[in-house]
């Protein structure tokens, strides 16, 4: 069997994306190779036996910037399912992306397992909540609240930024991947709804989507709620709750639910859709990306894919170079959950991502402590 794995010129992609579209039906991903976007193929014996979409992205780890590849779809073509195509695909995808600068590796797995094998490993989830709409309604002070115009997406995207250092996970939306700025913030809405808790500072928006008609069946869909303070996520949730009468089901896409259901007047809401999003390390220089707090002070030994490395805390900074030996050992998943605050050392040890010894692990918790993860973009 011979077995050639290339990218694919846009000149080619009329004959691949049929093998796209069986796969996922169509949508806005079965657009060709372009600027930010790169799409690979795997060749076995003269026919397409896998296709993958690698684009550019950087995520925020708090206020830090990582490159990072985005992969936006695979497919393998039923007759090839099975024949072991994904690893030279990742093994070329991902070997490029590293070439360009990325540190980290992001997807949304439709099998988890297939992608834990290739060491991506899950950091935070997107949901689909639904809630009857009049249980946003909520109570309290609110920020004042208008319908944002197209001046106001500057202060939008800069609300969304300052949302997302709060965080480790949420894309830039910026770059080469972003060419359209309003086009992050307004695609497939009817209206973008901003809160100011400082007269003419925007502290938070609601990106949302009337849908059709008026009657039982009618539903308010929620693209993005972001907002910076409570009085802005209150204002805004009273906005989105009037339309109670006319759309009695609302459903809110996000990331970091927990921060508005605790608001809500009832419990009564429900997740109609997960996606759990995963992340792959590329280079283990990611962990200058976190920020440690200046009062710690420590050299860390670990081991990871076989090489022993030290990240050395100290002035807020963490620097990480290769050492001579460690004997505290990182799986991927452990890397990544580290890097992201998803679990702590006893987890990681208990579930054997973590192994060796164990007298650093409250100096790891310690580093690894700080922003929650979450994401934002579905890609």
């Amino acid at each position: 069997m011979t077995t050639r794995v290339a990218p694919v010129d846009v000149i080619d992609w009329p004959s691949l994306k049929p093998h796209w579209v069986e796969a996922f039906g169509v949508g806005e991903d079965e657009s060709p190779p372009s600027a930010g976007r790169h799409v690979w193929q795997v060749e076995s014996d003269g026919g397409l036996a896998a296709l993958g979409i690698d684009r550019e992205f950087e995520t925020w780890i708090g206020s830090s910037r990582v490159t990072t590849a985005g992969i936006a779809g695979i497919t393998v073509p039923a007759e090839h399912r099975g024949g072991g195509h994904l690893r030279p695909l990742f093994e070329s995808m991902l070997g490029a992306a590293r070439d360009r600068g990325a540190l980290l590796s992001g997807l949304y797995p439709t099998s988890t397992g297939i992608y834990r094998s290739l060491g991506y490993a899950p950091v935070a989830d997107l949901d689909e909540i639904v809630v009857p709409t009049h249980v946003l309604a909520v109570r309290g002070d609110a920020a004042p609240v208008r319908r944002a115009t197209t001046e106001d997406v500057p202060a939008i995207a800069a609300t969304y930024t300052a949302w997302a250092q709060q965080h480790r996970g949420p894309l830039t939306r910026d770059g080469i991947s972003f060419p359209d700025q309003a086009a992050a913030y307004t695609d497939e809405t009817t209206g973008v709804t901003v809160a100011e808790s400082t007269p003419g500072v925007v502290s938070g928006f609601a990106a949302w989507h009337r849908g059709t008609g008026y009657g039982p069946d009618a539903v308010l869909t929620v693209r993005q709620l972001v907002a910076l303070d409570r009085a802005s996520l209150v204002g805004l949730l009273q906005t989105l709750g009037s339309f109670a009468s006319v759309t009695p089901t609302t459903v809110i896409t996000d990331s970091t639910a927990d921060t508005w259901t605790g608001l809500l007047r009832s419990d009564d809401s429900r997740v109609r859709r997960r996606y759990s999003y995963m992340v792959k390390v590329l280079d283990v220089q990611v962990l200058a990306s976190l920020a440690p707090s200046p009062a710690l002070r420590s050299e860390l030994p670990f081991v990871w894919h076989d090489r022993a490395y030290v990240a050395a805390a100290a002035g807020g900074r963490l620097e990480v170079a290769p050492t001579a030996s460690a004997s505290r050992t990182f799986d991927d998943t452990a890397l990544v959950q580290t890097l992201f605050g998803r679990s702590d050392s006893r987890t990681l040890r208990r579930l054997g991502h973590l192994t060796g010894d164990d007298t650093d692990d409250a100096a790891w918790d310690a580093l690894s402590a700080g922003p929650r993860p979450a994401i934002a973009n579905y890609y």
